[in-house]
């Protein structure tokens, strides 16, 4: 998965619930709606499993003085079992962190491992996220014009990651498309 959504986890605290201890790697925290975007952690099975319920089942989990909570949505989660150790490592991921999950009409996050900004999976998410004609093209441009309309902006509580989140107006995207094609910083063909 980390191909998938660009990270570099590493070890930033222990995650517990109900007496059971996971370790984790990142997360990424939308400090608006206060629900988790993203969730990297190790540990035994049992460990993982009980801080994954317990995000799950609504309940707060603490990682590094970051309270966790689950955000609206569905999460998708993938678990490896590490081979030297034994350890279970999961991923946990917002729908609207996934390319091929997310909703069209919501907005919608792009997770890195540097801040240095994700071009190509950003306009594959904004073109599934809005009902905008785009070329990949216009990536950068696009990212640059978002970020100065605070149509994107960086999640503020983040561990082991970057992250972003950006609007599926598609209004206000497909002005800004205009205003690009216009000055000519925009090219249509």
């Amino acid at each position: 998965m980390p191909n998938l959504i660009g990270v570099a986890p590493e070890l930033i605290g222990s995650v517990s619930f109900g007496g059971l201890r996971a370790y984790g790697l990142g997360y990424a925290v939308d400090s608006d709606t206060e629900g988790t975007v993203y969730l990297s952690m190790v540990g035994y099975r049992t460990a993982v499993r009980g801080v994954w319920a317990a995000l799950m089942d609504n309940r707060a989990i603490e990682l590094s003085n970051q309270v966790l909570r689950r955000a609206e949505g569905v999460y998708i989660s993938k678990t490896v079992q590490l081979p030297e150790s034994g350890l279970d490592h999961m991923v946990l991921l917002h729908h609207q962190a996934a390319v091929l999950q997310l909703e069209a009409g919501q907005a919608f996050y792009v997770l890195n491992e540097s801040d240095q900004p994700p071009i190509e999976r950003f306009i594959a998410m904004l073109d599934r996220a809005t009902a905008v004609p785009l070329l990949n093209t216009w990536g950068a441009d696009l990212w640059k014009q978002g970020m100065k309309n605070q149509l994107i902006e960086p999640l503020a509580d983040t561990r082991g990651v970057e992250g972003w989140r950006v609007s599926a107006d598609s209004e206000l995207w497909l002005a800004l498309i205009e205003k690009g094609i216009q000055r000519g910083t925009l090219a249509t063909l």
